[in-house]
């Protein structure tokens, strides 16, 4: 009765604890649950006309991508190039496929089942496929419907062995990825064509581009560059800069932040103590190798290039190693010597008179996987060798057991391209009779090898070499990191980072551009980490040490300028060129008008320059040899009267006078459907690279990736 009492004088305290340890789980669970929910909102790698696309659905089609490029490649990894490509790609791709999407969907546009099946099975093959490795005649090297066929039978059905079975589920995740790829291209290229047909080519325009494209014009010309008339004879103003910037705003969009750094770079090399211990340890090496009956054990123990126990040509030895080889005698040692950053030690094993190289023809039987049939084997390739040597062709017996092989003809190799026979087999090649047969036998396999042709003795030379690179040690990594860290640590390095490294003898690239989705820093290896941390930092002026392999790169963010219109501020000094040469072109008619000139000579003259010829120039001529892109002189080649002096006229580099020294007709005969078709095919490519723009202007593309990749 006392403990229950106890516990009512209590009731109010208990009631007060339980209550405060339920609030606490619910604020808790509240909390969490708010958390994962800004988690979600902030995971947003890019967003589509407001559809999100998370990092983990990014970073998905990217992993899909990369086994893709692989099996494509026949590599097993892929290198930090290709890997940002790949990135880029399936970024462009997924936008694509979004706002075509969506543009589809509106229209109607789809692509059926059966339309999937007969670009895979139909005549029309799709061009993707076409163009995949795995199907084409590595023969022919052009597509192969059988092999197609033959992909699709492998991978619908199942295998009873599981490691098959995981190799065909592989490639079940591989043709999945395919199809997607080939509906995809086909309903992009249904847009397009539908863009296409709603842009119609009339007989007067086909007719009009083809009269153009067949007048070939020979021309001379003067032009006085921008550079020739120095900046203080114009003057632009702020309030003109500001106009032009108003005016042309939408040229000026930045898809990704924009980042301003300053950084210096800082490669670890080998410090004087670094070669002086590798230099040491190479005398150690000499005496070894000099007092060594068999050389490569002691190259294996001091370079990581083994020794080779075959001869060498000339051309296979590098200048040093070379004029040794020529002048020793046998067994004698030279070095060690230092070549750049590396050590060596040279000793000369032996040196012949020998062909360089033999052109073999060969036949290989693999060795039993059952144990006791080593000697039905040995007994097939004893049949084979005896027929030739009985005098069959080596070809026609070659291309009896494999058709495949080519009459068994390998082409003409050296003696280090058989070292992996064993150095026994190749001297048994080398030294075989040309037109006889011969056994050797090597691991996993029997071969009957025939020798058709050798080259002319030369000179080959038996090196035992002992390269011994110098890298930088830890300790000298760790000084230069010491150094590094000392200069970040300086309570003023944000305000004063370049005049601080320039003291101690850094060169700082100051204040350098990079966009926030930019591969690389100046091309560096693995410098990307750099661009992610300056668009994500919050506070301008923060310093920080990036270590690379063998280089360290500190960097200052200066400033990073969100995505959307470009400041002012960072284009005025090109608006205010591109301003300059207009009123330098201004400033060059102008006075060239005054002088009342009327031969080209005459213009070339006053503009301190020679008259020049340019030929075959039509209307339609993207580019001018030797000038590059003038529209204007386009217009001269086709409309220009003949020997009549055209300008001055303003062009992109400089200002230009011209003269129509002849116009030659083309000898095409029109045809209207073809210049049609051409003149649509030719839209069909503009609108395919116009209309996505278009669609990420009016729909919206928001690039977040810079802030997780």
């Amino acid at each position: 009765m006392a403990t229950l009492q106890k516990i009512r004088d209590r009731g109010a305290l208990l009631v007060i604890v339980v209550g405060v340890a339920l609030l606490a789980f619910v604020l808790g669970d509240l909390l969490t649950s708010g958390s994962t929910f800004l988690g979600r909102a902030r995971d947003k790698a890019f967003v589509v006309n407001g559809e999100v696309i998370t990092t983990q659905q990014y970073a998905d089609k990217i992993t899909e991508f990369e086994e893709f490029q692989k099996m494509v490649s026949g590599q097993t990894s892929l290198d930090e190039n290709m890997t940002s490509q790949i990135r880029e790609a399936v970024f462009q791709q997924i936008v694509r496929e979004r706002l075509l999407g969506d543009q589809a969907k509106k229209l109607g546009l789809v692509v059926s089942k059966a339309e999937i099946n007969d670009l895979v099975h139909g005549e029309a093959i799709s061009p993707i496929l076409q163009q995949l490795p795995f199907f084409v005649d590595p023969e022919t090297g052009v597509f192969s419907r059988s092999a197609l066929i033959e992909f699709l039978n492998v991978i619908n059905i199942p295998s009873p062995n599981p490691q098959e079975q995981a190799l065909v589920d592989q490639y079940k995740s591989l043709w999945l990825f395919i199809e997607d790829m080939v509906r995809t291209q086909r309903l992009e290229e249904k847009y397009i064509t539908l863009l296409s047909n709603a842009v119609v080519i009339n007989d007067v325009e086909a007719k009009t581009h083809f009269d153009l494209s067949q007048q070939n014009a020979d021309m001379v010309i003067a032009m006085q560059s921008y550079f020739t008339v120095p900046d203080s004879l114009v003057s632009v103003t702020g309030k003109e800069i500001k106009a032009y910037y108003d005016a042309h705003k939408e040229s000026y969009r930045l898809e990704a932040p924009l980042v301003k750094l300053s950084y210096f770079m800082k490669e670890i090399v080998p410090s004087d103590e670094d070669f002086a211990e590798v230099e040491a340890e190479s005398h150690v090496a000499y005496e070894q190798l000099q007092n060594a009956t068999n050389p490569a054990v002691v190259v294996a123990d001091y370079s990581e290039t083994p020794y080779r126990d075959v001869y060498l040509g000339e051309t296979l030895f590098t200048p040093s190693q070379l004029d040794f080889a020529r002048s020793a005698s046998i067994n004698e040692m030279y070095g060690p010597v230092r070549e750049e950053d590396s050590f060596q030690v040279f000793k000369l094993i032996d040196r012949v008179t020998a062909p360089d190289s033999v052109r073999l023809l060969m036949m290989g039987v693999p060795a039993p996987t059952t144990v006791g049939q080593d000697s039905l084997v040995t007994q097939f390739v004893d049949s084979i060798y005896n027929v030739i040597r009985e005098g069959e062709s080596f070809s026609r017996v070659a291309n009896e057991l494999n058709p495949a092989s080519n009459g068994g003809d390998v082409g003409w190799a050296r003696e280090i391209d058989l070292i992996s026979f064993g150095a026994d087999a190749v001297r048994t090649i080398f030294n075989a009779p040309v037109g006889e047969p011969i056994k050797i036998t090597v691991p996993g396999q029997q071969l009957i090898l025939q020798v058709e042709e050798k080259t002319r003795p030369v000179a080959k030379y038996k090196l035992a070499v002992i390269d011994m690179p110098v890298l930088p040690s830890e300790k000298t990594s760790n000084n230069i990191d010491n150094e590094l860290n000392q200069f970040v640590a300086m309570d003023n390095v944000g305000a004063e980072f370049s005049e601080l490294a320039s003291e101690r003898g850094y060169m700082v690239m100051p204040n350098m551009s990079f966009s926030a989705n930019d591969f690389s820093l100046a091309q560096v290896p693995n410098s990307r980490q750099v661009i992610t941390w300056a668009a994500n930092e919050k506070k301008m002026g923060t310093v920080r040490k990036f270590d690379l392999t063998n280089l360290r790169i500190v960097a200052r963010v200066d400033q990073v300028i969100p995505a959307g219109t470009t400041p002012l501020s960072e284009v005025s000094e090109s608006i205010r060129m591109q301003l300059i040469n207009q009123k330098k072109a201004e400033h060059i008619i102008n006075d060239l008008k005054e002088s009342n000139l009327s031969s080209i000579d005459a213009y070339a003259s006053v503009m301190n320059t020679t008259a020049d010829t340019v030929q075959f120039v039509n209307f339609n001529t993207r580019n001018i040899t030797g000038i590059g892109f003038e529209p204007m002189l386009n217009a001269v080649s086709a409309f220009a009267p003949l020997h009549t002096v055209v300008g001055p006229v303003k062009g992109n580099m400089g200002v230009y006078v011209a003269e129509v020294a002849t116009r030659t007709e083309g000898t095409e005969s029109y045809n209207a459907e073809e210049q049609k078709l051409e003149m649509m095919n030719n839209n069909a490519y503009r609108l395919q690279m116009q209309s996505i723009e278009v669609l990420k202007n009016r729909l919206g593309v928001e690039d977040n990736r810079f802030r997780f990749f």
